[in-house]
């Protein structure tokens, strides 16, 4: 059989299948395949072509592999390379089929395309009064939202005494962007300024934010992915203060399009976190890092893992009313007081003040509930290994017999990123 040159990328001991590809050196027409198994098992191809099988008896070819994954990654990537040029219809090619998808791949090139009109003006920017999007739906790709961040915005804003557009110095200011009619009932979603719209409402005297709105007939054959990729793109580093994609929002990012059906390693994912300014690839720099942390998540949650949940930070605006209703919630209680601390601020000391106050004021008072919340999941994974049942000794050995107790309570650490 006339193959006259084989070439292979470097392989991996544990990876399941390959892309591979044979080209006609007489005529140059191609044939892309996948194969799950190794590289010297003996198989050639499963092409049912008979122009190819018969031109591969009579015809010089050389046969390449072009990339190692899993099966389910390989046959994905086969679908792309074969959709591009329309394989099964282009004379250039022995496929008769143009492979199959293996999952809705966010399409980069047209997510680009709208980022690319966006920021080139090609939309226009309209002022709004802020009760419009005080209570609209949005979509908060970070991993959590930033309370300081906020509080930075908003002492901007009351510096420049509520102008939205200029706080940041003349012509440097806060825009929202709008998908029309992709809210969860047809009403509109807010996909980029969730902290310029919380920090302003938050300011003294601001009234108005710009706004970027896309139309419904523009972003219609959007999916969530796109969406969400868009987003991403929309949090990159400007000039402004703004606060930029973080390694944990871009794991965030994977974790979402692994849910998705979307597969950890896929080209896609590389390609967006590249995007997105952050460097590498799968096998070295950032993009490696982040990946190797998003499996790491995924393998010990697998049972749990669900796209588009946001951690929960109770010092931002959104959160920090649920905090203080659950307080008044125990507060309200024959005979309790509540008051809330951070796990990452644990003060025992702190608890019994208050309960003992609270005691002087209302002899009825002997019971307490505290109200944990965790800033991040590194404070969450300490409070949970030890550190919270060491202090617990501690205050029962304070209080036994005393007639008070203190009870904790742990506060929500997810929820969904769309509201």
């Amino acid at each position: 059989m006339p193959i006259v040159s084989e070439t292979s990328v470097l392989s991996s001991n544990d990876c399941e299948a390959y892309l591979y590809r044979f080209v006609n050196l007489n005529n140059h027409k191609t044939y892309v395949g996948v194969h799950k198994g190794s590289a010297d098992d003996g198989y050639l191809h499963s092409s049912t072509n008979q122009e190819f099988k018969e031109a591969l008896q009579q015809d010089d070819f050389s046969r390449e592999i072009l990339e190692y994954g899993s099966y389910k990654e390989m046959s994905q990537r086969e679908h792309v390379m074969l959709s591009e040029v329309d394989a099964k219809n282009n004379e250039t090619y022995y496929n008769l089929s143009n492979g199959f998808s293996q999952y809705n791949e966010p399409d980069l090139d047209k997510v680009t395309g709208l980022f690319n009109s966006i920021k080139d003006g090609l939309y226009q920017k309209n002022k709004e009064p802020l009760s419009i999007h005080e209570n609209m739906d949005y979509l908060q790709v970070r991993f959590q939202h930033h309370g300081d961040h906020q509080a930075n915005l908003k002492e901007c804003i009351d510096v420049a005494k509520g102008d939205t557009d200029n706080c940041f110095g003349e012509g440097k200011g806060l825009t929202v962007v709008v998908f029309e009619g992709r809210g969860k009932k047809g009403t509109d979603l807010r996909i980029d300024g969730n902290h310029s719209v919380n920090a302003a409402v938050s300011a003294k005297h601001a009234t108005s934010i710009s706004v970027i709105r896309i139309p419904f007939n523009d972003n219609s054959d959007f999916t969530d992915a796109e969406i969400r990729m868009l987003a991403n793109f929309l949090n990159k580093k400007d000039d402004i203060e703004r606060k930029s994609m973080t390694e944990k929002d871009a794991i965030k990012y994977v974790i979402d399009n692994v849910a998705s059906g979307v597969e950890l390693n896929a080209d896609v994912n590389v390609k967006a976190l590249k995007s997105f300014g952050f460097k590498g690839s799968k096998a070295k720099g950032k993009i490696k890092t982040i990946l190797t942390k998003a499996k790491q998540i995924i393998d010990t949650k697998k049972s749990k893992l669900e796209k588009g949940l946001l951690w929960i930070d109770y010092t931002a605006e959104q959160h920090k009313n649920t905090l203080e209703d659950v307080e008044k919630h125990y507060s309200n209680q024959h005979g309790w007081c509540s008051l809330s601390m951070s796990s990452g601020y644990y003060r025992l000391d702190r608890i019994l003040q208050f309960l003992r106050t609270s005691n002087k004021v209302d002899p009825k008072i002997k019971n307490c509930m505290v109200l944990i919340y965790h800033p991040n999941t590194t404070l969450r994974d300490q409070w949970e290994n030890g550190f919270f049942s060491e202090w617990k000794k501690i205050q029962d050995t304070f209080i036994a017999n005393s007639g008070f107790t203190i009870e904790y309570k742990v506060m929500d650490q997810w929820t969904t990123d769309t509201k």
